[in-house]
């Protein structure tokens, strides 16, 4: 919906494809922040969900990341309608949902399911590569196409358009609910990954568990920091809540990124310390063999001299 915002100068690139009024260089950032975060999660869980789906197996997902991860996801959505917050964060958070049950589904019937799978091969085929690029070549072609008319009709017959709307002001009751949801949200995202953090641990090993999403998440979660910070130094308060609940879940991202590497890294040198053993067995084997067939070619002499005597 093409509209004019009152404050001037503003993007009217943004009042064309959103409909949304950015006047500060601040906004604008968190605006782009806002999106990186979107597409960031966009991308996370489809890796997670593709692997899955295609080891017919989800052991290498904590149960309890998955339980405090949603019961977040739902406490998060319904404290961002409330306070009435970001365009961006109603978007990411609507995704959350569609994800969260997508994800739990697939851990339910893998893990519950008393039937053996048989693995798929998870490199991404050439076709599976096209369908992407042309998915995401039509997502960004329509939207340059519908932003560039657009921007073009706004910026020469302005006054033929009418003003975006304003967001509505918030009760202070809703304030109020939306704080306490928004804070529960937090706990539980803080509360989530710890559980994925140890399973990590006690199994040696992230065999079965996404590298894309953990680096997709960490992105994500810093972008969707700075697009809460940056939007207005108001409020505070109220943004506090949405802070907490992105800044700490990335540290511990960057946890699960440095277990990626110490496990992986771990990992390859048992291979070669196993081929090095295999190695050494080899040569053992090959010594004991020429061992006994010096042995063999001794006795086979000493016999040899010994009738030679008799005779």
């Amino acid at each position: 919906m093409i509209c004019k915002c009152a404050n001037k100068p503003y993007n009217m690139l943004i009042a064309t494809v959103f409909g949304l009024c950015i006047d500060s260089s601040l906004k604008l950032a968190s605006f782009w922040f806002g999106w990186i975060s979107v597409v960031c999660w966009f991308i996370a869980y489809f890796p997670q969900i593709r692997l899955t789906f295609l080891l017919k197996k989800s052991e290498a997902l904590s149960t309890s990341f998955l339980i405090f991860w949603i019961v977040g996801d739902i406490c998060n959505v319904s404290a961002v309608f409330i306070l009435n917050s970001l365009f961006t964060q109603k978007v990411l958070v609507s995704f959350y949902i569609i994800t969260d049950t997508v994800l739990i589904i697939e851990h339910v019937f893998f893990t519950c399911s008393k039937k053996k799978y048989m693995p798929q091969n998870t490199k991404v085929s050439c076709l599976e590569w096209t369908i992407y690029v042309v998915f995401l070549v039509y997502i960004f072609n329509d939207m340059f196409i519908y932003g560039a008319v657009g921007f073009v009709q706004l910026s020469q017959y302005e006054e033929k358009y009418d003003y975006c709307p304003v967001q509505p002001e918030v009760s202070e009751q809703s304030k109020v609910i939306g704080l306490i949801l928004a804070y529960i949200a937090a706990a539980c995202y803080i509360s989530a990954k710890p559980g994925q953090i140890v399973k990590n641990y006690k199994r040696k090993s992230v065999q079965g568990l996404s590298l894309g999403l953990v680096i997709s998440t960490c992105i994500g979660n810093v972008t969707q920091t700075l697009s809460v910070a940056l939007y207005n130094k108001e409020y505070i308060l109220q943004k506090l809540p949405f802070i907490i609940m992105y800044a700490i879940p990335a540290i511990f991202d960057f946890t699960i990124l440095y277990q990626f590497y110490a496990y992986q890294s771990g990992r390859k040198e048992r291979k070669y310390q196993k081929h090095d053993n295999q190695m050494m067995m080899s040569v053992e084997q090959m010594d004991d063999v020429k061992s006994t067939d010096t042995l063999r070619h001794d006795r086979s002499h000493s016999l040899n001299d010994q009738s030679s005597e008799i005779k």
